[in-house]
């Protein structure tokens, strides 16, 4: 089947115009042509027949503990078939979530004449409630923000901040506390930053933007498998949280509702409502300021009413580089956007092609170099932190300097890695981040937004607010705690230690690429923690570089490597030829379980707009011809 289904798929080099086409018409799901909606049907139905037959077989009894176990199949020898997502096509204007109804409610905001940071908002608010498990009113965000007719992008750091009353030392004894809790919350600032972005670049009232998510509220949504498997990864705290048990969990049985029931969060439905009428102030400086802290702190949380009065998101230069003729711009510290931008330009001085992976010698090189790439990377974030308090203009300047990247490209050897973080330049560690939802907008004019939310962990603390429904981040495990050697005996980075007021570093790269004439060329981002820069760089790679559609390149089974552990983490699909010569250059190689990162991808060309929502969670896009 894995023969049949990858003969019939189109060739890796497939030009764009062979590639299937997509139109949206008013609000009726994107129409594709007859012929191409046949040929996907089939390639699914193969692909799932595929998929079905490989866990079948691999499904056995653990008898000792009479529990059943699905055994990983082999890494495949051939490449997989093309995934069901849809490459779509559009000429005017498209927004990418991966909430499905969220690509609709930001697509109808043009329609209304709205701007792209409006879309963006709207769509925001949607996925806070119908993804609610990624983000929400209670996490932060970074937002990159391109005008064409300015030629000028804008960078909105509005991450969680740590309270007051904070110390870098608060959760030494209790660790868990970081993850789990009310305590484990930084002050939230998505609300603060929306209410921002929306006074300095928005065109429609306040409430038209949170309209199409309170129709969501009164109609409800299904849930997704996603946010369904999810539950289940943290039913403990769903069954505890009187929020999450009404709203996750049948009264009549006791059971988490399955997949596909309709879901209705009563109370952050009313708080959307009051921030519809009241403002963007209403959590910070309004009605529900009070309300919100009371129920912080009743659960053991530090987050004080002047935490909320004076948090402020902040605007910051992107980091900007360019690559041969175009110019990428994207997340400042505290997000990881320098990171992605040194990786872009130690790649783009090796002049790769589509002829770099025509071949199994070639894909061999080309992923150890991105590989190595990515080591080096990883092993200067550890010194990377909150700007406002520490000094990252010097290693700013390197990361996105051409002379740097040629320095550390003539370090890269092709016959071999190394296993010392120290040979890379590391001199600390920093703690993983996880999470996130990111959503990807080209507005009828040529704007776009690339904005990547989170409330760090799954539904983020495990704790809501009582009264609001608000769903409390765990943006403090993102700091590093003082003390802790890990294996490679590196101290842990000081520069992401907790302080008063700070924001943790963060993964997140909201990237947007321009042509040399200053029209966008990709608009990009990702969720999924850690492998957020690496998803991110490896999926621009393929588009830019590489030769293959931008649903080419997001379905492309994905590597990841953050230096430590020294291993190379890949995804199911990553051919076992492949994986044997990186292991003969000296790669050590682990394939991850989870579904890894997922990444929201628009590409211009040609004046029309090609899209692809990852298929990892199926998201959906929404456009206007």
């Amino acid at each position: 089947l894995l023969e049949l289904s990858t003969a019939m798929a189109p060739p890796v080099n497939a030009k764009t115009k062979d590639l299937p086409r997509y139109s949206s018409v008013g609000d009726e799901w994107p129409v594709r042509s007859r012929i191409r909606k046949r040929y996907f049907v089939i390639v699914g139905v193969i692909a799932t027949l595929t998929i079905t037959l490989v866990a079948t077989a691999a499904w056995y009894v653990n008898k000792s503990s009479d529990r059943q176990t699905l055994a990983e199949p082999p890494n495949p020898h051939q490449h997989l078939p093309p995934s069901p997502s849809i490459l779509h096509e559009f000429k005017k204007a498209a927004v990418c979530t991966d909430g499905p109804p969220c690509s609709k409610v930001g697509r109808d905001i043009f329609y209304k004449g709205g701007s792209v940071v409006d879309a963006a908002l709207a769509g925001l608010f949607c996925n806070g409630l119908i993804n609610s498990q990624s983000m929400g009113l209670g996490g932060g965000f970074i937002m990159t923000i391109y005008k064409r007719n300015e030629k000028k992008a804008y960078s909105l750091v509005s991450r969680e901040s740590a309270p007051a009353n904070s110390t870098k030392f608060m959760f030494l004894n209790n660790p868990r506390s970081s993850i789990t809790g009310a305590l484990a919350s930084g002050v939230p600032g998505e609300l603060r930053g929306y209410w921002e972005a929306h006074k300095r670049f928005g065109k429609l009232p306040w409430k038209d933007i949170l309209e199409p998510t309170l129709e969501i509220c009164r109609d409800g949504y299904h849930m997704t498998k996603h946010q369904s498997d999810v539950l289940y990864v943290r039913k403990d705290e769903i069954y505890n949280d009187d929020n999450f048990r009404e709203t996750f969990v049948d009264p009549n049985t006791g059971k988490i509702r399955p997949a596909g029931s309709l879901i209705k969060p009563k109370r952050l439905c009313k708080t959307l409502y009051i921030i519809a009428n009241e403002g963007g102030d209403a959590i910070h400086n309004g009605s529900l300021t009070k309300i919100l802290v009371n129920d912080i702190q009743e659960m053991g949380g530090i987050v004080t009413e002047s935490d909320l009065n004076n948090y402020k998101p902040e605007w910051m230069e992107p980091i900007t580089v360019k690559l041969h003729e175009h110019t990428l711009y994207t997340a400042p510290p505290p997000g990881s956007g320098a990171l992605l931008a040194f990786v872009l330009n130690v790649l783009n001085g090796y002049n790769m092609t589509q002829s770099d992976i025509s071949n199994l010698k070639n894909t061999t090189k080309t992923i150890h170099r991105l590989v190595e790439a990515f080591k080096y990377a990883y092993a200067r974030r550890t010194e990377l932190g909150d700007p406002n308090f520490v000094n990252v203009t010097e290693l700013i300047q390197n990361l996105t300097s051409e002379e740097y990247a040629n320095k550390i490209r003539l370090k890269i050897l092709d016959n071999k890695t190394f296993d010392d973080p120290n040979h890379y330049g590391a001199v600390f560690y920093n703690k993983e981040d996880h999470g996130t939802a990111h959503i990807s907008v080209i507005s009828p004019n040529g704007d776009s937004v690339a904005v990547t939310s989170t409330v760090n962990l799954y539904f983020g603390a495990g704790v809501t607010s009582s009264r609001t429904g608000i769903i409390l981040n765990s943006g403090m495990d993102d700091f590093s705690l003082p003390g802790q050697i890990n294996y490679y005996g590196l101290k842990p980075s000081p520069y992401n230690f907790i302080e008063a007021g700070k924001r943790s570093m963060s993964s997140v790269c909201p990237t947007i690429i321009v042509d040399k004439t200053g029209e966008v060329l990709m608009v990009i981002g990702a969720s999924g923690g850690t492998k957020i820069i690496t998803s991110v760089a490896g999926t621009i790679l393929r588009y830019l570089w590489l030769g293959q559609s931008i649903k080419e390149a997001v379905d492309e089974s994905r590597i990841h490597h953050q230096l430590q552990p020294m291993e190379i983490n890949y995804e199911y699909g990553i051919i076992d030829p492949l994986i044997s010569q990186l292991e003969g250059l000296g790669h050590k190689t682990k394939r991850y379980r989870d579904r890894g990162s997922i990444v929201c991808a628009l590409a211009r060309k040609n004046e029309k707009i090609y899209a692809n929502a990852d298929y990892r969670k199926a998201g959906e896009v929404f456009g206007i011809d």
